[in-house]
């Protein structure tokens, strides 16, 4: 909340201004360029503000070098007490920790030091405060239900897991659901509690929700937690088909039916999956048979033709997924280029092996891929399946270990792997699956299945 109010700030002054009219093809590659300029230039405050007018989104990568070439003592204070750990923040004053310190953060100091935030800031941040209050409590359950949506959301959606499966793992009251069902966070905070296995008791709230004023999404998540709960039965197709009912695009209908399919085992739902136009990992389970059209294309780039094939077929399933072989790819936190490279792991590469790089070089594919490669290579000394290395290069190992491991082995559900890829909510990792089976069609020119692929997911892959 306390980022959102300075980036909202930023983002008022950015559009108050009208911007230079140059010549470039994309807001984002306009933004990104303006941070070089902002990165690379000296400390001005003319300078840094005439940038900052040009700007469409302040993300945290401009923010940082906002801050230090405003040449402003208090903006710099500002991203010093936004970059500082939770320990240092308990001798900082009220502003610098409303400012620095979230929930998480808050959950790896000791209760005496909660508390000596909490007299720091309780005066001029009560509502803070009071939360600071409810995870320092014996039992802090108790005392979250009872309180107004917004804190209870904010405990809920900002805790670490630990403390959600520790302290907040328990069934709610019906007054609490009436009190939060209807506010626009409610399926985000759906989508959390249902993605998280360990989280058992909670999910039980809403087994039986009445889902008849909600989108497609609560519907299908609704059904997917009682497939979780291993409780098929007639309501859990209900929960399915009212969502096949909201569905709007095709791989939504085509997701759903394949559910279906799996729960009720009706060759007439395989059927209409079979006929779908659509090119998913739900069709392929039922045509058995992956097309390959013209947006699988080839990288005819000097450097990758002695690649071995299995990374060939990683290359470009990568590539499809994550930028659709758009080598000038930007997104709005400057992942960049043909592999969506994340800056900050790039500029880590680049201090550990004392490298020189200038960013826009990620945006040509030799570069950009070598540095892919350097990150895959990391990864692939803890990891070897495809579908594990892709999440892991996306998400990061820890996420991963969290998630897709436990999900697969303490789950013990008969849906597996499938629920576990609904459960990640990643509709990417979906989209690697499919492109991953295509190039390997192509390269290796074997026809994998979704079995196949599937095979020993935390041991050394041997599809080639």
């Amino acid at each position: 909340m306390r980022l959102k109010i300075f980036s909202l700030f930023f983002l008022i002054v950015s559009h108050l201004f009208s911007e230079e009219n140059l010549n470039i093809q994309t807001p984002l590659e306009k933004d990104f360029r303006y941070f070089l300029d902002l990165k690379n230039s000296e400390k001005s405050y003319e300078h840094t503000i005439k940038i900052l007018e040009n700007i469409s989104n302040v993300n945290q990568a401009i923010f940082d070098e906002y801050a230090k070439k405003i040449d402003y003592d208090e903006t710099l204070a500002v991203l010093q007490c936004m970059n500082a750990n939770e320990k240092s923040l308990v001798e900082a004053n009220s502003d610098c920790i409303v400012v620095g310190l979230n929930l998480k953060k808050a959950l790896e100091l000791t209760p005496l030091e909660i508390n000596s935030i909490i007299l720091k800031i309780e005066d001029r941040y009560p509502i803070f405060a009071k939360e600071l209050k409810i995870i320092n409590s014996p039992i802090p359950f108790t005392k979250i239900v009872s309180s107004s949506h917004d804190i209870i959301y904010d405990l809920y959606l900002n805790s670490s897991n630990n403390f959600l499966y520790e302290k907040l793992n328990y069934k709610l009251p019906l007054k609490t659901i009436e009190k939060i069902k209807y506010d626009e966070k409610f399926e985000r905070f759906l989508s959390l509690i249902i993605s998280n296995p360990k989280l058992n008791f909670l999910q039980s709230s809403f087994f039986d929700l009445d889902d008849t004023n909600y989108n497609y999404n609560v519907s299908f998540l609704l059904a997917i937690n009682r497939v979780l709960n291993k409780k098929i039965d007639e309501q859990t197709v209900i929960y399915f088909k009212n969502a096949l009912s909201k569905a709007i695009s095709q791989y939504e209908k085509d997701k759903v039916n394949f559910w279906l399919y799996l729960l009720k085992n009706e060759e007439s739902t395989l059927a209409v999956l079979k006929e779908s136009s659509d090119l998913n990992i739900y069709t392929l389970y039922a045509k058995k048979d992956i097309k390959i059209d013209d947006s699988f294309k080839i990288l005819e780039y000097e450097f990758l033709k002695d690649c071995f094939t299995d990374r060939k077929i990683l290359i470009h399933s990568f590539a499809k997924t994550l930028s659709n072989f758009d080598v000038k790819s930007i997104s709005k936190e400057f992942d960049l280029g043909l592999m969506q490279l994340n800056l900050n792991k790039v500029n880590e590469i680049v201090l550990l092996n004392n490298l020189e790089l200038k960013e826009e070089e990620l945006l040509t594919p030799k570069t950009n891929i070598l540095y892919y490669s350097y990150i895959l290579n990391e990864l692939e000394t803890e990891f070897y399946h495809p579908l594990t290395l892709f999440y892991a290069y996306v998400n990061g190992a820890k996420n991963l270990n969290e998630r897709l491991y436990f999900n697969l082995f303490e789950t013990q559900n008969i849906y597996e792997p499938y629920l576990s890829l609904e459960l990640l909510g990643d509709e990417k990792v979906k989209e690697f699956i499919y492109n991953y089976i295509a190039y390997t069609k192509i390269f290796a020119k074997k026809d994998l299945s979704l079995e196949e692929f599937f095979k020993n997911l935390f041991q050394p892959s041997d599809f080639h």
